[in-house]
């Protein structure tokens, strides 16, 4: 039977080097507390496995010994050793007694057979371990050679780019569960989880991915890469595994990173894990066997896991469990999602949004983040990376800067590239570079025509076929679910490989023991705008239409009822950017453009069908179940046509949505600004930004006076108030701007509800220099819970005292208190002030402004309505808004003053107030304490004849049952009164 130490030794043999160095490192730093000496560093930092393990032995004895090598095993991410150490453990208390009995006595014959044992197997694993470590250097090699440089997608052949030189770096963030509307892509860009509004979004770093949140969690083994289309998904997956390659990453925690692409898997091609894994690797026989015998030290990297066809929704028991064993690709990967294939081994999968329910299903415990695209400091970096030439970068650059809309759509690193593509193209030929196009539909149009440009004679007909071939392809493969399309769907389309290089990536995979080819839209994003032409273009070539026929071959049906009518289904949630770059193709000037470039006839036929489309929908009650209206308001805005625009927001009288990303902010300013009859406005503004982009924006910032900081500044202090404390990030000046502008020359809109927004002192100032433009128009404004303080209410005194129009202002849940109130009431008592209702919740006053207040009520008559709930008044505060109460221009209606601290001192002065006061007809005092006396007072006032209030609230107080039979008594000899209490039971 091995000794302790001989167990201790054989474990530390199989550290790597790097985690040999970390093991003696804590063995220096083992914590006290644990009950066990730590070891000097003059004596572990040339110690050997074997001595290591004496040394451990001779400072703490061998149950201590093995306690100290478990909790460094997990310390240092070795799970493999942990599992075995404690399983191997000795049952310590047989091993104390037979020390008892046999005190130091041990055979010299036995030792030194163990002794030579031990070394023979020590000399093994040297030898074993050499191999590995050869064989690992070689894989990192093959690695590297085949990561390091990528193909542009109009790449000739030939060309590449070196990834290190390219790469941008791209914004990550720790991404919680999203609400619905992330299922549509684009939308999903810069967007982070209801849950991410409490604070500031922090970037995350790569290295870190898979460590444990804390010192108490276990270290994380599933992370999810999700992210819109042309995000850079892919390559952020590349850079990963050459930055690991390089020994830039995970060199402590993972021996290999497999990089599966899913595309591959979706054929259905079966084969074992083990094949897989081998078709990584470099030449004949690689030891799957050694590879898989450590799966903790293994991360699969799966690629593209929304391109990946198959079932998903397989019972366990169909599960694969053996990596030896053959399968589905689609069952291989679900088996390893779902750890039930090498449950140990870590996963980094990356997924558009669009498919984030299907991997939810098989997911377990897992690490989601966001890849939100290029800040704006790395938008110019890409530039400058993209073209070797400085002065064209910058000219490039420039350009873009001035056409604003463009350049907030280069955060998506896909339009990026092909922004840079387009104007490089125009740079080399010589040409001046000319205002570049607002969209998605835009910019791809300039690049179609780039490469399909039409050379006269016979090379128009031929054009006009391949235009024609992708965009019956394209729409075959969407209608079918399809990505990957052998040579035969390309004959089939009427398309040759050489003409479609520039648009098709050709993909080989082996196939038992020969290859086969196959070809894939160089993005999805291509498919989709090919897809949606194949609704526009004429058929003009009744001859390839004929050919297509005769092949047996089932085109989609082009009617665009069929495809509208499947819009916005989960299962069909790939039609979304379908149905936006139709929408985007029916501009005329753009119809225009592609026929002169590409000499074919587009139809203009489905305008009409568009537009009924957008009525209906914009008439739907349950708009928010799919589309939502800011999914409609993208599809107007690809258009970019204002008349149309404007008839089709003519179905809007009401706008309800909530604005996540910058590119939200433009598309519902574009449409609220072609919107002439919509009556009201609910804007959710909903903006996080990382430290990066803070840092970005910092002179903007100063020259705002916008401070990032604890939200002390719009927290009140007052215990009546129900704030959290958080940080709060406040939208920027800018992004406020861009809104409220529309606001100014809209005349039909007269309600606007920004509540919930963290406008912060700053955005109200920028929300108050529109509303004193003339041209605007609203009469009801709801400002609850903006993150507002008193800096903000001398701006809004500013408004109350020149615009006539605003009637109802809701300020609740905003920290003002007294001195903003006082400033606020300045406004109030203009003689141009014509409020008539206003909310003042939870505003953090006091009696120290009731003074300013009673000043209002004795001299604005117009003013109706006044909700002073939650505010901690006391009988003070209330003995001074009863004298403006009483004074004769008071016309107030409604006075709500639940929660405001008041007790039964205060109602004497309420009784004089309900005899005197001839306007008020409702009262709202609950959860406040009266007492019985107090209500008793109020109870003989209201009898009288001269009282003419008509509600009176008292909720949340308890009364004994004389008091309550007299309210009772009071509500049947008055029936005109309402009372709320609770009754007698």
């Amino acid at each position: 039977m091995a000794s302790v130490r001989c167990k201790l030794a054989r474990y530390l043999e199989d550290l790597e080097d790097v985690d040999f160095k970390k093991f003696k490192m804590h063995l220096e730093d083992y914590p006290s507390q644990k009950g066990c000496t730590s070891l000097p560093r003059g004596q572990t930092e040339k110690a050997d496995h074997v001595d290591l393990a004496t040394l451990m032995i001779d400072f703490n004895g061998e149950e201590k010994a093995w306690a100290m090598a478990k909790w460094i095993f997990a310390a240092i991410n070795r799970r493999d050793l942990y599992e075995k150490a404690k399983r191997d453990e000795p049952e310590w208390g047989e091993w104390k007694e037979d020390n008892n009995a046999n005190v130091s006595v041990i055979s010299q014959e036995e030792s030194l057979e163990e002794e030579w044992m031990g070394l023979l197997g020590y000399l093994s694993r040297i030898s074993i371990c050499k191999k590995k470590k050869d064989y690992c250097k070689k894989y990192r090699k093959y690695v590297r050679s085949r990561f390091q440089c990528i193909k542009d997608r109009n790449a000739r052949l030939g060309e590449s780019v070196n990834l290190n030189k390219r790469f941008t770096r791209l914004r990550l963030i720790k991404e919680h569960r999203s609400q619905q509307e992330r299922e549509h892509e684009l939308l999903a860009i810069g967007r982070t989880s209801a849950k991410m509004q409490d604070g500031p979004v922090s970037s995350m770093n790569l290295e870190l991915l898979f460590d444990p949140e804390d010192r108490h969690s276990e270290p994380v083994h599933t992370v999810v890469f999700q992210g819109a289309a042309g995000i850079g998904k892919t390559i952020l997956a590349r850079k990963i595994m050459l930055d690991w390659a390089s020994g830039e990453l995970y060199q402590d925690k993972f021996d290999y990173l497999f990089y599966i692409h899913c595309r591959e898997v979706s054929l259905g091609m079966q084969r074992s894990l083990g094949d897989l894994i081998a078709s990584c690797c470099p030449g004949p026989n690689p030891p799957i066997g050694k590879i898989v015998s450590k799966p903790s030290r293994i991360l699969f990297l799966m690629d593209g896991f929304d391109e990946l066809q198959g079932a998903f929704d397989e019972h366990t028991e169909a599960l694969c469990t053996n990596w030896q064993k053959v399968e589905r690709g689609d069952i291989l990967l679900s088996s390893l999602i779902r750890k039930r294939l090498l449950p140990e081994a870590s996963l980094l999968i990356t997924t558009r949004p669009v498919a984030l329910e299907k991997l939810q299903h098989l997911l377990g415990r897992a690490r989601h983040v966001e890849i939100l695209g290029f800040s704006e400091v790395r938008k110019k970096e890409y530039f400058f990376k993209y073209f070797s030439d400085e002065q064209q970068a910058r000219e490039a650059f420039r350009l873009i800067q001035e056409n604003e809309i463009l350049f907030t759509m280069c955060f998506i690193p896909l339009v990026c590239w092909i922004v840079c593509t387009g104007l490089k193209q125009q740079m080399d030929s010589g040409k001046s570079l000319a205002r570049t196009s607002k969209t998605t539909t835009a910019v791809y149009i300039f690049f179609l025509s780039s490469l399909l440009q039409s050379q006269g004679g016979n090379q128009e007909h031929h054009n006009s076929a391949t235009l024609w071939g992708l965009c019956s392809l394209a729409a075959d493969g969407i209608w079918n679910q399809k990505i990957l399309f052998e040579e035969c769907d390309l004959r089939n389309h009427g398309l040759q490989k050489a003409d479609v290089s520039a648009f098709l990536r050709m993909n080989l995979f082996q196939k038992e023991v020969d290859c086969e080819k196959f070809y894939s839209f160089i993005h999805m994003t291509f498919q989709e705008f090919f897809a949606a032409m194949y609704y526009l273009l004429e058929e003009e070539n009744q001859g390839e239409m004929r050919s297509m026929q005769q092949s047996s071959l089932k085109l989609p049906n082009r009617d665009v009822t069929v495809l509208l009518e499947n819009y916005g289904k989960f299962e069909k949630g790939y039609l979304i950017f379908v149905v936006r770059f139709l929408f985007g193709l029916i501009n005329q000037e753009r119809t225009s453009y592609l026929e002169k470039k590409l000499s074919c006839k587009i139809s203009q036929k489905i305008r009409l069908e568009l537009l009924k489309w957008i009525e209906a929908k914009a008439e739907a009650k349950m708009l928010q179940i799919e589309p939502s209206q800011l999914e409609l308001f993208y599809c107007l805005y690809e258009m970019q046509e204002e008349d149309f625009v404007q008839r089709a927001m003519g179905y809007f009288p009401k706008i309800e949505i909530k604005l996540s990303t910058r590119m939200d902010h433009v598309v519902s300013s574009f449409c609220i600004e072609n919107c002439r009859h919509v009556e009201s406005l609910s804007l959710r503004l909903l903006h996080n930004s990382s430290k990066e982009e803070e840092e970005e924006e910092e002179e903007e910032e100063k020259e705002e006076e916008v401070q990032h900081s604890d939200v002390n500044d719009c927290v009140l202090s007052d215990p009546h108030v129900a704030y959290s404390q958080r940080l709060v990030n406040y939208l920027t000046s800018s992004i406020c701007r861009g809104i409220f502008s529309v606001l100014s020359n809209n005349w039909n809109l007269t309600e606007l509800n920004l509540s919930g927004n963290t406008l912060g002192d700053p955005g109200m100032k920028v929300l108050c220099e529109t509303l004193h433009q003339p041209g605007c128009n609203i009469r009801r404004l709801w400002l609850g819970q903006c993150c507002l303080s008193h800096q903000c209410c001398f701006n809004i005194s500013s408004v109350l005292s020149n615009n006539q129009k605003l009637v109802e202002l809701d300020l609740s849940h905003n920290a003002l208190g007294d001195f903003g109130i006082r400033l606020l009431c300045v406004g109030l008592r203009h003689l141009f002030c014509n409020l008539k209702k206003l909310w003042l919740v939870n505003s953090g006053i006091t009696s120290g402004g009731c003074l300013a207040l009673c000043s209002v009520l004795s001299t604005n008559q117009n003013l109706t309505h006044l909700y002073l709930r939650g505010n901690a008044l006391g009988d003070v505060g209330l003995k001074l808004l009863c004298k403006g109460l009483l004074h004769a221009h008071c016309k107030l209606q409604v006075l709500e003053l639940d929660n405001c601290s008041l007790t039964s001192h205060c109602c004497w002065g309420l009784s004089t107030l309900l005899t005197s006061n001839q306007s008020l007809r409702k009262l709202s005092l609950g959860n406040n304490d009266l007492g019985d006396l107090g209500v008793m007072l109020l109870c003989e006032v209201l009898k009288q004849q001269g009282c003419l209030l008509k509600s009176l609230k008292l909720c949340g107080m308890y009364f004994n049952y004389d008091t309550k039979r007299a309210l009772e008594t009071l509500q049947e000899e008055k029936p005109e009164l309402t009372i709320v209490f609770e009754p007698v039971r």
